[in-house]
């Protein structure tokens, strides 16, 4: 499908593409003040590493997510699944984390299980990833799948990423999602 694609293989860092086993973990507080406060946290197993992660200031529009990110290494496995603000300890957003969380406890609200094929593109104007993540969304006893190819760009002119990925959504029928793996995950205790 995409991954074949002529254009794809023209463009594609020959080196990068890639087929890794997901597993996230997204937390909230009881009083769900993360969520209130637009700010996603979670951990995350990628092949064999750790990784926890804060979104925030996020805006969907079209399919097109713009937020601000931070990724940190876990070095603690046990963190993976009981996570605190330490973590961002050395980050711009720890003061607001303890702000925010202040002594509530952090509990998991979702899990993602998927398998994401990936590779890097690079048209000489922008360098991008192209994702693919297939697998489920789970709350509690309910899950719904997930199927989703993402396009995100790492440098370079945001406009020449925009038409590479309208050109592949328009031939390949791909159509734009505004709720995250984390919202749909939420979805399901409606």
């Amino acid at each position: 499908m995409v991954f074949g694609d002529p254009d794809v293989e023209r463009y594609k860092d020959k080196d990068s593409e890639e087929e890794i086993e997901l597993h996230g973990i997204y937390f909230d507080t009881k009083d769900k003040r993360l969520s209130r406060e637009g700010i996603t946290f979670r951990t995350r197993k990628e092949g064999e590493r750790f990784v926890a992660t804060i979104k925030w200031n996020g805006v969907s529009e079209n399919g097109l997510y713009e937020r601000e990110e931070i990724n940190i290494p876990i070095c603690d496995e046990s963190k993976f699944r009981n996570p605190d603000v330490e973590l961002f300890k050395h980050s711009q957003m720890y003061d607001t984390l303890k702000e925010v969380i202040g002594e509530r406890e952090l509990l998991a609200r979702v899990e993602a299980k998927l398998t994401r094929k990936q590779v890097r593109i690079d048209t000489g104007k922008s360098i991008s990833e192209i994702s693919y993540d297939f697998g489920l969304a789970i709350n509690g006893d309910s899950s719904c799948q997930i199927s989703e190819m993402e396009i995100e760009l790492y440098s370079g002119d945001r406009q020449d990423m925009e038409e590479f990925s309208e050109k592949l959504a328009e031939k390949y029928h791909l159509m734009p999602e505004n709720r995250s793996k984390y919202r749909q995950g939420l979805e399901l205790e409606k």
